[in-house]
Parts: C-alpha cells; structure tokens; sequence
C-alpha cells in the first residue's frame, strides 16, 4: 500500500515537472509581412510594413520588434529596431544591407518569445553607378528573454520535487514506526 502511494505521488510530480514548459506558452507572436519585397539591392534603402499579433489574433503594438539579418558569406550582421505605423500592431523597418549575398533574417517581437524567421533574402549588387555602402557594425541575436523564467521554473519544479519526495520519505518512516507500536 505504501509502495503505491509513493509511485503515485511521484508521478503527479512527474506530471506537474512536465507541465512547466507549456506553462510559459502564452508569450508568443505572429509576424505577418505586408508584402515580400521584390528586388533588394546593397545600399537601397528598404523600408519593409509587418503587423505583430499576439496569439496571432490580437494586434501588439506594445512590443518592440527588431529585424536581425545574417550575411552567410561575409558575416556581416544587421540588428535595427522598427516602428509603430498606421493601425495598432502594425510597424515599419527601414534597412539597408550593406553587401549582396544571402541573408537570413527575422523580425523578433521582443519581449514576446522567439522570433520568426524568413525565407533567406538574396541581395543584389548595387545598381551601376550607386556608391558602395558602408559595412554594418557586428552585433549578436538577440537574447531570449524569456530564458531565466524558464530556467527559474525548473529549478522551482526540482525543488517541489525533492521537497515531495522528502515528505514522502518522512511519511514512510511515521507509518512504520506506527506499525512497530501497534505490533509488538
């Protein structure tokens, strides 16, 4: 009878270990592109509409969302932050890729989790006669900043878990010692 109360208890804690990551999913975003652009260019200004949803329903203007692009062959790196325009939740970013190549980029709603990544942008050279652009400053990705809460609930889920199994471990040593007085 003790042996099944323990395993019980041990998997509701299981159980309840498992549920502290989905816990943190109502955080999340929607990027929507009012369009893809067409043509870029190094040394075109870009200017690129995007709407933020949260849940993908509700619009968020109250995040601040960053594009952070990628040069695969140069390693240049771009962070720049956009800005409100028009209705609720709709922002514009104006970008300039320094050099042509294949970028890889992604507009991060911070401080929503993660960030949503497009399909690779192939930037051309500069049309004949245009002057060459300036390289972009290195910069790292973002954080998550959601990364200390995840680690914090783990941490609080192993705790409650040790504190179970101690409780579980001093109920066990009651119920014998009970079962000893009863006994002799």
């Amino acid at each position: 009878m003790l042996q099944k109360s323990i395993w019980k208890i041990l998997c509701v804690l299981v159980f309840l270990l498992i549920l502290t990551t989905p816990a943190l999913a109502g955080g999340w975003a929607v990027v929507t592109l009012d369009k893809v652009p067409p043509e870029v260019r190094a040394g075109t200004p870009l200017s690129l509409g995007f709407m933020v949803r949260q849940h993908g329903q509700t619009p968020a203007d109250w995040v601040t969302p960053f594009l952070v692009a990628h040069n695969r062959t140069t390693g240049e790196s771009l962070r720049i932050q956009a800005h409100n325009e028009g209705a609720a939740g709709h922002f514009t970013v104006d970008v300039t890729f320094p050099s042509e190549g294949v970028w890889d980029w992604e507009i991060s709603p911070e401080p929503l989790v993660g960030t949503v990544q497009f399909e690779p942008l192939t930037v051309l050279a500069p049309m004949p006669g245009q002057p060459a652009a300036q390289p972009a400053p290195a910069v790292s990705a973002p954080a998550d900043p959601m990364a200390s809460v995840r680690i914090s609930l783990r941490w609080t889920a192993v705790a409650l878990l040790l504190a179970a199994l101690g409780t579980a471990a001093l109920s066990l040593n009651r119920q014998r010692k009970v079962a000893k007085v009863g006994n002799w």
